[in-house]
């Protein structure tokens, strides 16, 4: 071996240990802000005064417009030429979207229409990250070490959003008694927007091997749609998309509800939804044994047996106790639910169409999740608002996600041995899940 090529080795080693460091510190502190800033969004919705159906949708009518924002993604990254100077750029973005949130608190006010539009740039900047980085990262964690890695990681990205979820929740609390209780939330906005800033200066240390692989290709609409109309990979889509539909009837109502008719103070009610993200990290290990040894879509019958009850429990259940043992069980089978589609979906999908072919799914799951907010506002007007309104969203999706099970069926039928991905899949289930962490919120 040529002394040129002895002196590389301690080099392409030091860089990789430093890039392994990067990627592990930045998944940690984009978890910080989802937990201190994104989910205070809401509450900070019902704070403002925002009516029922407004407060809840603020947390899905932004996505739609910011997921058809990302669509341009492909081509302003052929234009960047690197996928590290996109991922940067956005991820810089979503940060400074926390500034006029915090700026709102501090006067005291903010005009229901301009919260939207702020959240749509966060949503925008934040899923137009996810497809790039995702490519991206795959050229940076070689496969031998990949499994290992991002199991590690993705437990400490959840061990990080609980820990932000429950300061955000005591900031929250004690800023309830000041003269300006919207105040605390500038402080939580201020929080995430760092996290998010040191989270971009982390992504700009990662090297960028391959800023563009080899025959990066754009997958046209129509390809894509008929990509997903036919056979196993369109079964699941479908099913995919109404479990989403389903759940986001109800979802955009859980923070309302238990902050207004339920009384529940801003740590209880952040409580509840770090008890879910708890659940959710402590079932992985489990989740991916039986992926490996009982195939995918045992896993998916998991979920899909389990997302439909966990709402229901919401119909009869008031008490913060009960709900917290309920949303236990919501992460468990979240858990389950996220990881079977994942697995089913991603692991075909290849490298020099990955940013092409997340973004326009992307797309697709907003509008599925669009189209049942659209759905649950809808009904919770019609049934009047307050409790009445959200039992009425509650009971829908709870029919809505049970009416999915044929679809489950066709999609991964229980006569299948092991489903569409074994152990070899699992090694890769943690890329690109970023995005879906901590997004289903309650039940």
């Amino acid at each position: 071996m040529s002394p040129l090529g002895t002196s590389a080795r301690p080099r392409r080693a030091a860089r990789l240990a430093s890039d392994l460091r990067a990627v592990w510190v930045d998944g940690l502190l984009w978890a910080f802000m989802v937990g201190m800033g994104e989910q205070s969004i809401p509450p900070f919705a019902v704070a403002l005064g925002l009516p029922g159906a407004w407060a809840g949708l603020v947390a899905t009518v932004p996505m739609v417009i910011g997921a058809t924002l990302q669509l341009a993604s492909p081509v302003l990254i052929r234009r960047l030429r690197s996928h590290r100077r996109w991922v940067v750029l956005t991820a810089a973005i979503q940060a400074l979207t926390f500034l006029p949130l915090a700026a709102a608190a501090l006067a005291g006010a903010m005009p229901g229409w301009l919260l939207y539009a702020v959240a749509a740039v966060y949503w925008g900047a934040g899923i137009a990250t996810n497809p790039a980085w995702s490519t991206w990262v795959g050229t940076l964690v070689p496969g031998a070490v990949r499994t290992r890695y991002f199991a590690r990681r993705n437990l400490w990205i959840h061990v990080c959003q609980i820990a932000a979820l429950v300061s955000a929740g005591w900031i929250l609390l004690v800023g309830s008694s000041w003269q300006n209780p919207l105040a605390a939330f500038a402080i939580v906005f201020g929080f995430a927007c760092v996290a998010r800033l040191l989270s971009a200066l982390c992504l700009a240390a990662h090297s960028e091997p391959d800023p563009l692989p080899g025959g990066l290709r754009d997958v046209p609409v129509r390809d894509f749609l008929a990509r997903f109309r036919h056979g196993a990979d369109g079964r699941l889509l479908v099913y995919v998309l109404a479990v989403q539909s389903a759940t986001f009837v109800a979802a955009p109502f859980y923070m309302p509800h238990m902050l207004r008719e339920l009384s529940f103070d801003y740590a209880q009610a952040l409580g509840l939804v770090a008890a879910a993200v708890v659940a959710k990290a402590a079932a992985l290990p489990l989740h991916g044994r039986i992926a490996e040894r009982r195939g995918v879509g045992a896993l998916l019958w998991i979920g899909g047996l389990g997302v439909g009850p966990s709402v229901a429990l919401w119909l009869v259940l008031d008490d913060f106790r009960a709900l917290l043992a309920a949303q236990v069980c919501a992460g468990f089978v979240w858990s389950a639910w996220e990881l079977g589609t994942f697995l089913s979906f991603f692991h075909s999908i290849r490298p020099a169409e990955r940013t092409s072919v997340l973004t326009k799914y992307h797309c697709a799951h907003a509008l599925a999740i669009a189209g049942g907010s659209a759905a649950g506002g809808a009904l919770f007007g019609a049934a009047g608002g307050g409790t009445r309104g959200f039992l009425a969203v509650a009971a829908a999706s709870t029919v809505l996600r049970l009416a999915t099970l044929p679809l489950l069926a066709r999609a991964a039928p229980l006569s299948g041995a092991r489903g569409p991905a074994g152990g070899a899949q699992v090694a890769r289930l943690r890329l690109p899940t970023r995005a879906r962490i901590g997004r289903s919120g309650p039940a």
